[in-house]
């Protein structure tokens, strides 16, 4: 498993940070942009849009990628940076992702930091540093719920803004519906951290 934060590729970031080189690292990356990227590639990929880099606490989400027994990390760092210099981030990516209790516009206000740090200028609606954000339970829940009742198809990414898969994508996996039914009897609320979106899925 290998986990991809939008922080390796943020052409911001200094290296060590940024786990590809500044000419192919981009502005504004984001974890749902990522994750697009890596479903087309064709890998198994779980998109965790409450995970957090500690050294990016303003860019919520991360990516966990099933790495093929042939390839190594450096090379599917690359094959993502490459995707993402050709479809940088744009502006209005972040309704992309919409979340529930929080309008379904962009922020009027830029990205609020503490006095003398700097950050991106395109980050996601529930991100701490946009006004109004903070991930809620409403949001995951419906987030959740479009996995467990996909429309479009079959698709939940398609219900969730996201571009139809690939040709060569895999799908081996069972259904996230099984899963999550299957697992959600008798146990408490989803949390934050408890909640993933499987990218493996047609």
């Amino acid at each position: 498993m290998v986990v991809l934060y939008p922080i390796y590729f943020d052409r911001t970031r200094p290296k060590g940070l940024r786990r590809v080189p500044k000419e192919l690292a981009i502005e504004n990356p984001l974890a749902k942009n990522i994750g697009d990227v890596v479903y087309k590639l064709g890998y198994k990929c779980v998109l965790n849009p409450s995970k957090t880099h500690p050294a990016d606490w303003a860019n919520p989400g991360r990516v966990d990628v099933v790495l093929p027994d042939n390839m190594n990390r450096r090379s599917l760092y690359k094959q993502v940076a490459q995707q993402l210099v050709l479809n940088p981030t744009k502006r209005e990516d972040p309704l992309r992702l919409p979340v529930s209790g929080l309008p379904a516009k962009l922020p009027e206000q830029p990205p609020a930091y503490p006095k003398g740090m700097k950050g991106n200028t395109i980050l996601p609606l529930h991100s701490p540093a946009v006004s109004g954000g903070g991930v809620s339970d409403n949001m995951l829940q419906d987030m959740m719920q479009a996995f467990q009742n996909p429309g479009n198809g079959g698709n939940p990414l398609l219900s969730l803004g996201a571009p139809s898969p690939a040709s060569n994508a895999s799908s081996s996996s069972p259904p996230a519906s099984s899963r999550e039914k299957s697992k959600g009897k008798g146990k408490k609320p989803i949390q934050p951290e408890d909640m993933v979106m499987d990218l493996d899925l047609e």
